[in-house]
């Protein structure tokens, strides 16, 4: 991992000065946020899921990242799914896999608001009378998806004073 990390910190350095600011440090934590970080986010994911190292990330790749069928049965009806995914907005080109664009297009689209699906995430998961507003029952009773969601920096903006909780 300390190679991975020496090219992260490298890439977050702006200015090269091997200290990091804390927007360098911001970069170097949570690269999917800044512009000048992408090609590093696009490059760990390959490596990550790339296993045959060809450079590219092929449809039984994609889905081994997801799913192992260590049983050998049926593939379950969302692995199913899931290959059609590739199939049909993954591999924009259709040459049977992902190359460094289709892999920036899937895990950094452009129009992809992070925050916001997290948050509808989470009100669609707890709202337990769906009607679009948590109440504080609501969401004690699904504390665990609080404290592990981003939205709520892991739990931590739960435990101060907030008049709309």
């Amino acid at each position: 991992m300390l190679p991975r990390d020496e090219r992260r910190f490298k890439a977050a350095d702006l200015d090269g000065d091997l200290a990091a600011t804390r927007e360098e440090f911001t970069a170097f934590l949570h690269p999917e946020e800044f512009e000048h970080m992408k090609n590093i986010v696009v490059l760990e994911t390959l490596e990550d899921i790339d296993k045959n190292e060809d450079g590219f990330v092929d449809q039984d790749e994609y889905i081994a990242d997801m799913f192992a069928n260590e049983e050998g049965g049926p593939e379950p009806d969302w692995v199913i799914t899931e290959r059609e995914q590739f199939s049909d907005f993954r591999d924009l080109n259709k040459d049977g896999k992902m190359d460094k664009d289709e892999i920036q297009h899937w895990i950094l689209p452009q129009d992809y608001d992070h925050a916001l699906a997290e948050a509808r995430h989470l009100v669609y998961e707890s709202d337990v009378d769906k009607d679009q507003k948590l109440t504080k029952e609501e969401v004690l009773d699904n504390w665990n998806m609080f404290v592990g969601s981003q939205a709520t920096n892991y739990g931590e903006d739960l435990t101060r004073n907030h008049d709309e909780l």
